[in-house]
């Protein structure tokens, strides 16, 4: 059963340059109790979608200009402000990109932590400081009673992230969204944040969107994967599908740019050429055109609709016509490959 629905989702920044076309069209869902990644480079949308969820695009100079966002049936486009700070942080939980300016410096962590409880649920200073301690136990931070009266500078990266973790399930929210929540740290943090954040996900039931811009990140944790680029939605489909049958040459072109372990030593990684589109003024065809290696004319044109490859598993590329040449992940048109 789908916890949340986005459908067709756009978002845009009026800025003294002209309008900044941030996500247009975008529409998918999250089943409970399940995690979907969003990948993408940087600038592709994927920040701006999740904050538009929370119903954080400041206005201005932003704006939802049109779309649905239902958490449990309920349009939360259409709810007042005061519904929204109900939602945030009670039924909907959030992990921002760096923990280093996330915390309040003058604050203490269990300050931090128990305003989030008061506010939410109303219980005294007495029982949201036992709760507290509860969830910093849960996310490996020892000793809680103590860590509580610190302050973040106290903490290291790692643990600052653990703290955020706890603060954003204080409450036990339906869902749980983490916006990048490995950048900062190193990478065997990286394998420990995300080590934990699929174990809460089992013992609390609770559904995961992961924003990243490293297809490595979500493959461990994630059950679906939509990739992102311009601000739209260029493929979407299970784990398995994104990684051994990828269809959109920028998914190609993401898969190509991770280190492998089983590759050969003489193998190189191979960059994306190129920048993403100006969302200023947006391609009228493919916005991967300008960097896509097989793009044709039509791409230039006219935007690719969506092509269903099983129940789960679509994406937007003109390669996917029936007339178009079949080419495949490596770049090797099918016919070719099997002589």
């Amino acid at each position: 059963m789908a916890l949340l629905e986005v459908e067709n989702l756009s978002t845009s920044f009026y800025t003294y340059a002209g309008e900044v076309q941030s996500v247009s069209g975008v529409s998918f869902h999250v089943d409970e109790g399940e995690a979907v990644g969003i990948v993408g480079e940087s600038g592709c949308g994927k920040s701006v979608t999740v904050q538009s969820i929370m119903r954080l695009i400041p206005n201005p100079p932003g704006k939802i200009k049109n779309g649905q966002i239902r958490l449990a049936g309920r349009d939360l486009v259409r709810l007042p402000e005061k519904e929204m700070q109900k939602i945030r942080g009670k039924e909907i939980g959030m992990i921002f990109q760096d923990p280093m300016t996330s915390l309040n410096p003058v604050l203490t962590i269990g300050r931090q932590m128990t305003e989030v409880l008061q506010h939410h649920e109303g219980i005294g200073k007495n029982e949201a400081l036992g709760r507290a301690a509860k969830y910093l136990t849960m996310v490996g931070i020892s000793n809680p009673e103590r860590r509580l009266k610190q302050y973040p500078h106290e903490f290291s990266g790692g643990m600052r992230q653990r703290v955020m973790i706890a603060m954003a399930l204080l409450c036990n929210p339906k869902l749980l969204i983490a916006d990048e929540p490995t950048t900062a740290l190193d990478v065997t943090i990286q394998a420990q944040i995300l080590e934990l954040m699929k174990d809460l996900k089992d013992k609390v039931n609770t559904s995961i969107i992961l924003i990243t811009h490293d297809l490595g990140v979500v493959a461990g944790l994630c059950s679906r994967i939509i990739v992102m680029y311009g601000g739209k939605i260029v493929e979407m489909g299970s784990t398995q599908d994104i990684f051994k049958d990828p269809r959109h040459p920028y998914t190609w072109g993401l898969l190509k740019s991770v280190p492998r372990l089983d590759a050969s030593k003489r193998s190189k990684l191979v960059p994306i050429v190129g920048s993403p589109p100006d969302l200023l003024n947006p391609p009228k065809g493919c916005g991967f055109a300008a960097r896509c290696p097989h793009a044709m004319k039509i791409c230039e044109t006219q935007p690719p609709a969506y092509t269903d490859l099983n129940e789960k598993h679509r994406a937007a590329c003109w390669l996917l016509h029936p007339d178009a040449p079949k080419v495949t992940f490596n770049g090797i048109d099918e016919k070719e490959a099997r002589s």
